[in-house]
């Protein structure tokens, strides 16, 4: 199958655009916590689950599935063709380990998650207090709340059990799915949330 793309991948995101852009104007208020968060989840915390993921399949801990699929990007009007390689939900042994995995990086998550709202507050009270910096400070922390709740209650789901395990067949090991009203996500994209 051939897909085909023409614009830049932001413009299929547009509440990541607003966070991005409410994001740069809280900065230049002397808020740059909403930054720091989305440069670590953004793009630090991926880094570091996927590293960790290709060292635990390279001592045969994990098994990495992998989803190829083949692109025309159009470069300044030149066609391109392009392949491109996106993990999907890991697979562990045990459901034991599947779940350690994933409470681990669940509470590094929730630790940077707790880190952006400390700055925050630092930024907060080094400033001097006026209506429009109070006003920029809680659309800041209601941005970072916003995320450290679903990080919370995904921590509470996992702890009593409310996600779903799916054996692979074929192959010996589980994945883990998180479901809501919406349907059933895998715990992968879950984690690498960003808002």
């Amino acid at each position: 199958m051939m897909n085909y793309q023409n614009t830049a991948l932001l413009i299929y995101a547009p509440l990541y655009v607003l966070f991005v852009v409410i994001g740069f104007g809280l900065a230049f208020m002397g808020l740059s916590a909403p930054i720091f968060y989305g440069l670590c989840m953004g793009l630090i915390f991926p880094v570091a689950i996927s590293m960790r993921l290709h060292t635990l399949s390279e001592s045969g801990q994990a098994l990495l599935l992998k989803e190829t699929t083949h692109w025309t990007v159009y470069v300044q009007g030149i066609p391109v063709q392009e392949t491109r390689s996106s993990l999907k939900n890991p697979c562990f042994s045990t459901p034991q380990r599947l779940q350690q995995f994933f409470m681990r990086t669940l509470i590094a998550r929730l630790a940077l998650q707790i880190a952006s709202v400390a700055l925050l507050a630092q930024q907060a009270s080094a400033n001097p207090l006026s209506i429009s910096y109070g006003v920029a400070a809680l659309v800041a922390l209601i941005i970072l709340l916003v995320p450290l709740y679903r990080t919370v209650l995904l921590l509470r789901k996992m702890r009593n059990g409310e996600w779903a395990l799916q054996q692979v067949e074929g192959v010996e090991g589980y994945q883990a799915f998180f479901i809501d009203k919406k349907g059933a996500h895998t715990a992968l994209d879950t984690l690498l949330a960003i808002i």
